[in-house]
C-alpha cells in the first residue's frame, strides 16, 4: 500500500497528510481486472472513483466504426466518468485494462463525504481536477507534432506503456495505422 500512496501522491502538487490519506484509504475496496475487462462501459452510469494501482488502463470512445484510444492511466491516476459523477449522466468513455491490473474503488457517497468533512481532502480533490485539465492540455500539446514525434514522447515519458500495451492500442492513441506504427519502430531503432 506504501507504492500506492506514493503513486496517488504524485498525481497533483497538493500533498495530503498521512492522517488523511489513510482516511482516505480505508475507503476504498480492491478491483481485479484481467486484460481486455472493461471497467467503465460506454453508456452505463458508474459514478465511482477508481485509482489505479497496479497496471495500465485506457480511455477510449467510438468515432463512427473506429475505437479511438484518448488516454492511459498509471499506477496512482484517478479515473472517474465525469458525465456520470456530476451528471448522473451515462459514461462517454470507455475505460479498460490494457493488462492484468488492480485499481481501488472508492463510492460516490463516501467520497463526498469524506469532501464534506475534511477540508484538506477537498482542496486535494480540487488540485487533483484541476491537475486532470492540465494533463488533457500536456496531451494535446503532445499530439500536435508528428507521429513520429508522439512516438517519441510516447518512449521517453509513458515507456511502460509500449512495454505493456499492444501495438493495436498504442496505434490509436498516436492517430495512426498498425502499420505506420510499425515503421515508425523500425525506422528508430
Amino acid at each position: 500500500m506504501k507504492k500506492f500512496k506514493q503513486a496517488l501522491s504524485e498525481e497533483a502538487p497538493f500533498k495530503l497528510s498521512d492522517e488523511v490519506m489513510d482516511r482516505f484509504c480505508s475507503l476504498m475496496e480492491e478491483k481485479h481486472l484481467k486484460k481486455g475487462d472493461v471497467l467503465i462501459e460506454c453508456g452505463e452510469l458508474n459514478d465511482n472513483i477508481y485509482i489505479v494501482k497496479e497496471g495500465i488502463l485506457r480511455r477510449s470512445h467510438m468515432d463512427g466504426d473506429k475505437e479511438v484510444t484518448i488516454a492511459f492511466a498509471l499506477a496512482g491516476t484517478v479515473i472517474i466518468s465525469y458525465h456520470s459523477y456530476c451528471y448522473r449522466r451515462p459514461a462517454y468513455y470507455q475505460f479498460d485494462a490494457c493488462c492484468d491490473s488492480v485499481v481501488m474503488v472508492v463510492k460516490k457517497s463516501q467520497y463526498e463525504q469524506l469532501i464534506n468533512e475534511c477540508h484538506e481532502f477537498a482542496v486535494w480533490a480540487l488540485n487533483m481536477a484541476q491537475c486532470s485539465l492540465y494533463y488533457y492540455e500536456v496531451k494535446q500539446s503532445v499530439i500536435n507534432g508528428s507521429a513520429i514525434e508522439r512516438y517519441q514522447a510516447l518512449l521517453k515519458n509513458r515507456p511502460e506503456i509500449l512495454e505493456k500495451v499492444s501495438l493495436k492500442i498504442v496505434a490509436s492513441y498516436l492517430g495512426v495505422t498498425n502499420a505506420y506504427l510499425s515503421r515508425i519502430r523500425k525506422m528508430l531503432k
